[in-house]
């Protein structure tokens, strides 16, 4: 009833795609992009075999690139005349513990996940030029905190040691902390400063479970 989950310790591998919800602040200006995650999990024995909650760690890698109308935005701001740019991707670090909460099942084992963890938030910078020839580099800060994420997922075991799971989970993280629209030194570049606004994502992700010391 664990759909062919065993106790013991498993490593999962992962990937997929972040979603910005609600953007609002500096999110805004970047669309969903990839994800790459690792994680260690350990399930103990339980009655039926395996118990009815395992504890994981892990960390996940997001690239989020910008709007396409973002760097030109930022020429328009900072020269007071339309312009062109670009601008780097986002990046966005998590590392969390996590509890998996299965519900019984024979062939597929579908779980609640809940996490506790820790978020940084890393944009780009962004280069541009106005139609005045004004060029220039602004970037958002860096920002950080404590996040909360709950979600569900899917496992399935496979063969040996292998399975496969699915999962999508809801991130929201504390990061508003500090003005965001900067230059180099650290000082606001426009009127356009970021106002304080936290982080909220969706993560859709997939991959491979395999089981440890066997």
């Amino acid at each position: 009833m664990a759909g062919g989950l065993t106790s013991g310790e498993y490593l999962l591998v992962s990937g997929g795609a972040t979603i910005p919800v609600n953007a609002q602040g500096s999110l805004r200006n970047y669309k969903a992009g990839p994800v790459l995650g690792v994680a260690y999990e350990n399930w103990q024995p339980g009655s039926g075999g395996v118990g009815g909650v395992g504890f994981g760690l892990g960390a996940a890698y997001s690239f989020l690139p910008a709007n396409s109308d973002f760097a030109d935005a930022v020429a328009l701001a900072s020269g007071g005349q339309s312009g062109t740019g670009s601008a780097s991707s986002a990046k966005i670090l998590e590392i969390t513990s996590n509890l998996r909460i299965r519900i019984p099942s024979p062939y597929l084992m579908p779980a609640i996940t809940l996490g506790l963890g820790f978020i940084n938030w890393a944009p780009g910078p962004v280069t541009y030029t106005t139609t005045g020839g004004a060029s220039g580099k602004v970037r958002y800060q860096h920002r950080s905190g404590a996040e909360l994420s709950v979600g569900g997922s899917l496992d399935r075991h496979i063969y040996d040691r292998y399975g496969i799971f699915a999962e999508a989970d809801y991130v929201y993280g504390f990061t508003s902390f500090g003005q965001a629209f900067t230059v180099p030194n650290g000082s606001c570049a426009t009127v356009a400063c970021d106002p304080l606004k936290n982080t909220s994502v969706t993560t859709l992700r997939g991959g491979l479970r395999v089981g440890l010391g066997r």
